[in-house]
């Protein structure tokens, strides 16, 4: 276990090689997402059919202008694979900063993915090879992702993407936003 204190350490670069090290499955919750670098590594593993790839966001952070962009530039990567945007159970932000990589490391702390949140801010990052830790937050996180995909389903949902507030057809889209 190695915990990244930023801005003193290389916050972005162990996120990096962490998420680069990804060969079975990468599953993600992740309240502020705005970084380049690691939004385009985890659209390469969003496209590849040989790794599972599930993430989940917050609603109001997604609808950001550069979160917007990166969902826009990276929608065919993430339609092929389980991305949930919305909030938590009691509809209060999605505040998580947590990920498990191939079952065997997580990745957890108070760092938002952007250059603020890796280089700037006070923040931590823990990474743990720990398969009973990646277990124990992976089913928290399977609960959490199925909640917002199973309130997508109920409710009106609308395209994260799109500018227009239109309401997506089937409410199924994996860029539908929970209420």
């Amino acid at each position: 276990m190695r915990t990244f204190y930023s801005p003193i350490d290389d916050v972005h670069g162990a996120l990096k090689a962490v998420v680069q090290s990804c060969e079975r499955s990468l599953v993600l919750a992740i309240y502020g997402w705005d970084d380049d670098e690691l939004a385009g590594i985890v659209a390469g593993i969003l496209d590849n059919p040989a790794i599972h790839c599930q993430i989940t966001l917050d609603k109001s952070q997604a609808g950001g202008v550069h979160e917007r962009a990166l969902l826009t530039k990276y929608r065919a990567e993430m339609e092929s694979n389980s991305v949930a945007i919305g909030t938590s159970e009691k509809s209060a932000i999605m505040h998580r900063k947590m990920g498990v990589v191939d079952g065997l490391w997580r990745i957890s702390g108070s760092t938002n993915w952007s250059d603020s949140g890796e280089t700037k801010q006070d923040n931590e990052l823990t990474i743990m090879r720990n398969t009973a830790a990646c277990a124990e937050a992976r089913a928290v996180l399977d609960l959490e992702h199925t909640s917002i995909l199973t309130r997508m389903k109920h409710t009106r949902a609308y395209d994260v993407v799109g500018t227009t507030g239109a309401a997506v057809g089937a409410h199924t889209s994996p860029f539908a936003m929970s209420s």
